[in-house]
């Protein structure tokens, strides 16, 4: 069973947490990770491990009964073999009442082939996991996004109200 630890700018394991972090999201889906790390948003911030063995890493956010996982991946040398799932059966027994909201990019959007198999394997990969489509998509730094989540369904409105909320106290901060 993975265990699962806070990553804090002190923790030995954010450089692994930092190099993934980089290499799964595109520039243009990260934010500063010393953002992911500061408190003004409060986050849960994990890196799981398998005895030993860094795994993966998580990054979400709570409000109410929704909790949004923003940033998740798994190493590339450790995907389908199980993690991700644990990862996700980890978040939902940490808030087992709420629904789990996760964005995956739009896949009629890519660009190539292998591009619209990645993200197809994603969509995949979560509907496995219980997650389902919502019924809206949005766009963000130049992305479009698909809603998915499990534990229920969420609104448009109810997604534009959770990041508001969240981001209402830092300034210039665009919500989706």
């Amino acid at each position: 069973m993975l265990q699962f630890f806070d990553v804090t700018k002190k923790s030995p394991w954010l450089p692994q947490v930092k190099a993934l972090y980089e290499s799964a999201f595109p520039a243009n889906e990260r934010i500063p990770i010393k953002h992911l790390l500061d408190n003004k948003i409060k986050r849960e911030f994990w890196a799981f491990f398998d005895e030993e063995t860094f795994c993966g890493f998580s990054n979400s956010i709570s409000l109410g009964d929704i909790t949004n996982i923003v940033y998740f991946a798994v190493v590339p040398e450790l995907r389908s073999r199980g993690y991700g799932s644990q990862i996700l059966q980890a978040i939902r027994r940490q808030h087992p009442d709420t629904r789990i909201v996760v964005d995956i990019e739009v896949e009629e959007d890519s660009k190539d082939a292998e591009e619209l198999e990645r993200r197809n394997r994603r969509r995949d990969f979560y509907q496995r996991n219980g997650f389902e489509a919502s019924p809206f998509e949005y766009h963000w730094q130049g992305e479009h996004y698909r809603l998915l989540s499990a534990g229920g369904t969420i609104t448009e409105k109810e997604f534009r109200d959770f990041w508001k909320e969240i981001l209402k106290d830092i300034p210039g901060a665009k919500y989706p």
